[in-house]
C-alpha cells in the first residue's frame, strides 16, 4: 500500500480553523499552500488506509474540499532535522531517535517520544502549553489520579507517569492512539501504568483530581458537562487546543469552574481551571 497525503482547502479566513483541526487529529507536521482565489490548501498525512482517511474526513467541515494524493517515495528525512521540543526550562520532549544527540543536561525532565505513523512529536504549541501547565502542577501537587482526553501520543499521561501519578486513564477516539500511547508509556519506562482505551466520556466514572483536555474548542464546549462531572472537588481541569483570542464560549460552558492560569504561544492558549 502506497503512502498518501491529506489535502484540505479552505477559505482564508478559515485557515487557523483548519490548521487546529488537522493538528488535533495528531498528525507529524502541516504545509501550507499560497492563496489562490481567497482559498488555501493544507496538506498532511493521517494514515493510508480507507478507515484512516474516513476519519480524517469526518473531522472536517461540510464546505471544505479535499483529496487524498499517493506518495511514491515517502520522505524520512525529516527526521534529521527535528530537535527537542522544550516546553519549559527543566522539562523537554525528545525524539526516541534523537537521544544520543540531545544535550539537555542532568536537573531536566526528559520524556521520549515515537510518533508512529500518524502522531506528532509533542511539539505543537497546544501540547507544549498544555505540558507546561501539567508540569508546573505537579510542581506544587500530588495528584494520586489524572485522565487524559484525547491523548493522541500519550505524551501528558506519560509525562503524569514519570512524575509518580498513581492511577491515569487515557481516551481517544482513535484506535491509533491507544497503540501510540502504549508504545510511547513502554518507552519510557511506565507500562502499564497508564490505562487507555476508546471509551467514550459519558461512559467514564470519576472524579479525577487533574483532568487535560487539548482538544477541539467546540468538543471541549460539547464535552463541558462531562468534564465537569469528572474533574474532583478542588481538583484541576488544563483545557487547550483553543485560540488565545477566541474561548471565553469555551470558558463559559466550563463555569463555574474558574480560571487559575493562562498560557499562551502564537495564537493559542492553555488554561488551567479550578473546580
Amino acid at each position: 500500500m502506497s503512502n498518501k497525503t491529506f489535502h484540505v482547502t479552505v477559505p482564508v479566513a478559515e485557515q487557523d480553523i483548519a490548521a487546529d483541526r488537522l493538528w488535533q487529529m495528531g498528525v507529524e507536521a502541516v504545509g501550507l499552500s499560497d492563496e489562490v482565489d481567497g482559498l488555501i490548501e493544507l496538506w498532511t498525512s493521517v494514515g493510508s488506509t480507507g478507515a484512516a482517511i474516513e476519519r480524517a474526513v469526518a473531522m472536517l467541515e461540510p464546505h471544505w474540499t479535499w483529496r487524498a494524493a499517493d506518495v511514491v517515495a515517502p520522505d524520512e528525512t525529516w527526521r534529521d532535522h527535528v530537535a527537542p521540543t522544550w516546553y519549559r526550562t527543566t522539562g523537554v520532549v525528545v525524539p526516541a531517535w534523537k537521544l544520543g544527540d540531545a544535550d539537555v543536561g542532568a536537573a531536566v525532565h526528559v520524556t521520549l517520544i515515537e510518533p508512529a505513523s500518524s502522531f506528532g512529536l509533542g511539539d505543537h504549541q497546544t501540547t507544549k502549553l498544555t505540558l507546561r501547565l501539567l508540569s508546573e502542577h505537579l510542581d506544587v501537587a500530588e495528584p494520586a489520579t489524572l485522565l487524559d482526553v484525547g491523548c493522541g501520543s500519550g505524551v501528558l499521561g506519560v509525562l503524569a507517569a514519570q512524575r509518580g501519578v498513581e492511577t491515569i486513564r487515557s481516551t481517544d477516539i482513535s484506535a491509533g492512539a491507544v497503540e501510540a500511547t502504549q508504545a510511547n508509556a513502554a518507552l519510557n519506562g511506565v507500562a502499564g501504568q497508564i490505562d487507555v482505551d476508546m471509551a467514550m466520556l459519558d461512559s467514564i466514572e470519576g472524579p479525577f483530581d487533574v483532568v487535560v483536555a487539548n482538544i477541539l474548542a467546540p468538543v471541549l464546549v460539547a464535552l463541558a458537562p462531562d468534564l465537569r462531572r469528572l474533574t474532583a472537588v478542588a481538583g484541576t481541569l488544563i483545557i487547550s487546543g483553543i485560540l488565545a483570542e477566541n474561548h471565553q464560549h469555551v470558558l463559559d460552558a466550563l463555569a463555574p469552574l474558574v480560571v487559575i492560569d493562562t498560557v499562551t504561544e502564537d495564537g493559542w492558549a492553555a488554561i488551567s481551571l479550578r473546580n
